[in-house]
């Protein structure tokens, strides 16, 4: 009787192991569109011209939809600026591509005087782009500094154009 019972247990467990009888298998596919890469090109630096400075502090504003700035009463400018123009080439037709701008730079002068503080501005943060080269422009503000050395004052900042 147990060993009836241990084969009845035993045919029970060999039921509820898969034997593959079942089993299916797919081919699946897998693809991708390969799109050519955005290219960024600066056309025109950002130059916010000649500033004289004076005894109290004072902001240049170079708008990104003109080379016309602004001087606060404390800062005279003199001569042309230019705010800094941008293209961006070569981007696929209907996709959107984002542009990066960082918020704010220092511009100085190797030393010699007090940095400035540049807010940047760009004219787009992105575009549907139609298969056509897209201008756009950055801009900003420029902290002068109250009776800020004389010099020539430089800086750096990272631009890009990418697909979203």
């Amino acid at each position: 009787m147990l060993i009836k019972k241990i084969a009845l247990l035993g045919a029970a467990a060999a039921a509820l192991v898969s034997t593959g009888a079942n089993a299916a298998t797919q081919t699946a596919t897998a693809e991708v569109d390969i799109i050519a890469a955005v290219t960024l090109t600066q056309d025109q630096g950002l130059d916010f011209g000649v500033v004289a400075s004076s005894a109290a502090a004072g902001t240049v504003t170079l708008p990104t939809g003109s080379n016309t700035r602004t001087c606060t009463a404390a800062v005279t400018c003199v001569g042309t600026a230019n705010r800094g123009q941008f293209t961006v080439s070569n981007a696929a037709s209907g996709y959107v591509v984002g542009i990066t701008v960082p918020a704010s730079t220092t511009l100085d002068d190797a030393g010699a005087g007090v940095a400035m503080n540049l807010t940047l501005t760009p004219s787009i943060t992105s575009f549907t782009s139609t298969g056509a080269s897209q201008v756009f422009f950055v801009g900003g503000t420029l902290s002068v500094g109250a009776s800020q050395a004389a010099g020539t004052y430089t800086g750096t900042y990272n631009v890009s154009a990418d697909y979203q």
